[in-house]
């Protein structure tokens, strides 16, 4: 109990979200003083509803964050018309309340969307709760929230006309920055921590370029960012060649000029390069020496060929969305979790007479926000210790019975405070939500008395409490236990990809619309996912996760390696018997991670090209043939 203790006051210094909260300051006070200044408060107060769309603007292109900002705004808006809707029917209240937080979590868990997930659409549609029971009125209460989503919409265009740039600038930049790092440390636990910050700088790189062509256009500045990334992807497979081939340490001229590439990206570089003037006899080094002082030459060419083709794999949102609809999926069988709980918890709302009681499934839903048994008895305490303090804050502002333009300035500080300090520390950051809140529903309300707190304080302790027992009861052990066929499912894809890549059996492919390739990353990301929620279930064989986790990452190396083959094309063949052996590798392998028996590791044949794929795999055997028998067992 006493690391729970710890956890709630845990701080993260690195995530002070500073832009984003300024951003949101100054949305909610430009839409409620101007509702004070047109004498409509009450209307305002709905408008600020939409301001919350801007909280989902998080990373990405800006031609995604404006995507983003525009449909969330358009979601809580009908949030809200339903909640007007509804609410005199109290089954069909709970039952869309459920269902909206479930179809919204597993539509921002499927995108990979970080934030805040359902909360904002499960507040929208609950505060129709405390408003006037008007089902007439569902229409313009609609439109106020859209007015103050358009708010939002303005603030990140303004924003993205001034640095538009940047994110696609920074993502590339990123990536030649843990290049350098890892060519310096080419070996032991460094070297592998910065091989996992590499491919994910990767990944990141490719979302946030695929996405930005609406602002860039053929730009030749995109289209340089472009061809630096699929460099950088080179060198990168080149440094994984040389590891899997034993090499240990690079020479200091790779890091340095890795160094003065991203430092070149980012401006604070000169076009001056002294060139890497290999003299050794080592044909791999001289290759990733001729390979980084091209790229430094595509960086400072300065009239760039627009014609030349770049292959780049667009986001297909359907696909992703199916891919997700699996029974196997994490995505979805939280996303079914968290909407019946959320179901529950209003129905013992209304069941135990609450009057709106919207704060119970608000506090469940933010509990579920956990991804683990675990961390939902955290994110209770967390919940629960920061209502409490932030009580306390509302009622010394209560007390003073603060004036409209007062009530103005503070929810635009408070709310922006919140955003400031949500991923510092959630805990305090609910010091600053709660009172913001008890505002809000004062001023709809007009009800500025305190006796309010403790009823309010009741509602959070009952709906933390139906969060978490409904995540120990649903979701005991639901991670740990589907963990190895999700592994399994990715090391069949890769196998699938092996095949394709050496046999003689090939078939023409496009790397830019290769289903198998999109399926091995879904299956990734599931699998990554699948193992941090399976790390802190209860009453699971922790030891028993953790020796995973290197199989994980070694799978997610192999993944990258067999993409680059795959675009490449062109493999040299493999001898059928030798190409068994690879398969019956990756059976082998399969069969122990899902069913733990024994087997003996083969010795593959070498590859002419992509060596690392042998490595990675030879790996991967002395990985599960050994530890899941020593350690697991």
């Amino acid at each position: 109990m006493k690391k729970y203790f710890e956890e709630t006051f845990k701080v993260n210094k690195k995530n002070l979200a500073t832009k984003k909260a300024l951003m949101q300051a100054i949305i909610v006070f430009i839409i409620l003083s101007s509702s004070v200044l047109f004498g409509r408060f009450d209307l305002g107060l709905t408008a600020v509803l939409g301001s919350f769309s801007n909280i989902y603007v998080i990373n990405g292109s800006y031609p995604s964050r404006i995507r983003k900002v525009i449909v969330v705004s358009v979601m809580l808006s009908i949030c809200l018309m339903l909640g007007t809707l509804t609410i005199t029917v109290p089954f069909l209240y709970a039952l869309i309340l459920g269902l909206i937080g479930m179809i919204a979590h597993f539509v921002l868990k499927a995108f990979q969307i970080p934030g805040p997930s359902s909360l904002f659409f499960v507040l929208t549609y609950s505060v129709a709760s405390i408003m006037p029971i008007m089902p007439e009125d569902f229409l313009n209460r609609g439109l106020l929230v859209l007015c103050g989503g358009l708010v939002s919409t303005i603030v990140v265009i303004v924003d993205a006309i001034f640095n538009h740039k940047k994110p696609e600038t920074e993502s590339v930049l990123n990536i030649f920055k843990n290049l350098a790092h890892l060519t310096k440390n080419f070996s032991g636990k460094t070297f592998d921590d910065a091989r996992s910050d590499t491919l994910n700088s990767i990944h990141h790189a490719t979302n946030t370029l695929t996405t930005a062509n609406t602002f860039w256009n053929k730009n030749k500045d995109y289209n340089r960012l472009l061809q630096l990334k699929g460099r950088a992807e080179a060198i990168w497979s080149s440094c994984l060649e040389l590891s899997s081939k034993g090499y240990e340490v690079l020479p200091i001229e790779i890091s340095e000029s890795l160094k003065y590439i991203y430092k070149r990206i980012e401006g604070t570089e000169t076009l001056d390069y002294l060139p890497i003037d290999y003299t050794g006899e080592d044909i791999y080094i001289s290759e990733l020496a001729d390979l980084i002082n091209n790229t430094v030459k595509l960086l400072n060419e300065s009239d760039l060929q627009l014609d030349k083709q770049i292959s780049y794999r667009k986001p297909m949102y359907s696909r992703i969305i199916n891919e997700n609809l699996s029974k196997d999926s994490l995505v979805l069988m939280s996303s079914m979790q968290y909407g019946i709980i959320l179901f529950a918890s209003v129905i013992i709302a209304f069941g135990m007479g609450f009057e709106r009681a919207y704060w119970i499934p608000m506090s469940c839903c933010s509990v579920l926000l956990g991804s683990s048994s675990l961390s939902t008895i955290q994110r209770a305490l967390q919940r629960t210790v920061g209502t409490i303090i932030g009580m306390l804050v509302a009622v010394l502002i209560l007390v003073f019975e603060p004036n409209t333009w007062t009530i103005v300035i503070l929810m635009a500080i408070l709310m922006g405070t919140a955003e400031l300090l949500i991923a510092f520390n959630y805990t305090i950051a609910v010091m600053f939500i709660t009172p913001n809140v008890l505002l809000m529903s004062a001023a709809i309300t007009k009800h500025f008395d305190t006796y309010l707190v403790v009823p309010r304080i009741t509602d959070v302790i009952i709906g933390s409490a139906i969060g978490l027992i409904g995540v120990l009861i649903v979701g005991r052990n639901q991670a740990s236990k589907k963990l190895p066929k999700t592994i399994n499912n990715t090391l069949r894809l890769q196998a699938n990809i092996l095949h394709t890549l050496f046999s003689s059996n090939k078939y023409q492919h496009n790397i830019a619309d290769s289903t198998i390739i999109r399926e091995m990353h879904t299956e990734i990301m599931n699998t990554k996912a699948m193992y941090q929620a399976a790390l802190n279930e209860m009453d699971n064989n922790v030891k028993k996760v953790e020796y995973l986790y290197p199989i994980i990452f070694t799978v997610e190396q192999l993944a990258f390696t067999l993409e680059r083959a795959y675009e490449k094309g062109n493999i040299s063949t493999l001898s059928d018997q030798s190409i068994g052996l690879y398969l019956t590798t990756y059976e082998n392998i399969c069969k122990k991670v899902v069913f733990n028996t024994s087997y003996e590791p083969i010795e593959l044949p070498q590859l002419k090209e992509f060596t690392s794929i042998r490595t990675e795999l030879m790996k991967l055997q002395s990985l599960s043939s050994n530890k899941l028998d020593k350690k697991t067992s």
